[in-house]
């Protein structure tokens, strides 16, 4: 693995550190046992006198038991256990300013206060990111490694755009523009439906360029806008096979460059072609 970003806060991961850490690391090894040693007496010590006080006042123990903790902590950054680097492994589009104010740490911190879950805990909640592995590698390392969400297609909701992923999970809009190139899905539940659809119009790639937007209509069927304005309205039932007629009518008999403005597929066996100037049938009911 290789260090992508020279910063402290890294888009790569770990490289071999320069010689002078393994001497620093033998220092603080040493500098930290006998400081463990009597912190750990003092630990028992504590213990055994906080069990006594424990029928006298719960809330004293408490108190002895965070000043142990912190007289802990003390001693580790005594001997140099403390965050020197962030390294971080999978990052695309989640931002460095966006992973700084999530992880919370800084340069000097003692490594040991570091609650890596919590870090993981605030690491999820930004959108891009499905999951994460916070851990600490000693003596001064926090490293990050991050499983970004994959952009499946941009989800017109409510008059905005947000990205999902093949999991209908709202990424939301940050990067947006560099997306631009996806289908657009309209309607409510619309993200759960559209993985079955994007595998549907793969089936023929040369029309399946040509949809810009795919609107989920009454909770059970889709209908299509081309990159020229003709809709295509496909059946609630078997839409493959409506597809696949569609595909081979265009391929055989160029339907779609004839002056038309909508394809019906909704009725089996049936082909209706609105052509231009034409009003719609049956008072232009979509569904």
């Amino acid at each position: 693995m290789r260090r992508l970003i020279p910063t402290w806060l890294s888009g790569g991961a770990t490289k071999a550190k320069p010689k002078r850490r393994t001497k620093r690391r033998s220092v603080w090894v040493r500098r930290l046992r006998p400081a463990l040693y009597l912190t750990a007496s003092f630990a028992i010590i504590t213990g055994a006198a906080g069990a006594g006080y424990w029928a006298w006042s719960t809330s004293a123990l408490t108190r002895l038991t965070i000043a142990a903790e912190t007289a802990l902590i003390d001693t580790t950054v005594r001997a140099g256990l403390v965050v020197d680097d962030v390294l971080v492994e999978g990052r695309v589009e989640t931002t460095r300013e966006q992973l700084l104010r999530m992880i919370g740490v800084r340069r000097g911190d003692p490594i040991l206060a570091i609650d890596t879950h919590a870090v993981r805990e605030r690491l999820i909640q930004l959108g891009w990111v499905a999951d994460a592995t916070v851990q600490r590698r000693f003596p001064g390392t926090v490293f990050v490694r991050l499983q970004e969400r994959k952009a499946m297609a941009i989800w017109q909701r409510k008059g905005t755009f947000v990205l999902v992923d093949g999991d209908g999970v709202d990424i939301g809009n940050q990067g947006l523009t560099r997306y631009t190139h996806l289908k657009v899905i309209v309607g409510n539940d619309a993200p759960r439906h559209a993985p079955a659809l994007l595998d549907m119009l793969a089936t023929a790639p040369p029309l399946m360029k040509r949809v810009q937007a795919a609107v989920w209509v009454g909770g059970r069927r889709w209908n299509l806008r081309l990159d020229d304005g003709i809709d295509i309205r496909l059946p609630e039932e078997n839409p493959q096979a409506a597809w696949t007629r569609l595909a081979t009518l265009e391929r055989d008999k160029r339907l779609l460059s004839q002056d038309i403005i909508a394809v019906d597929l909704r009725i089996r066996d049936r082909l209706i072609v609105r052509r231009r100037g034409e009003s719609a049938p049956n008072g232009g009911n979509s569904t």
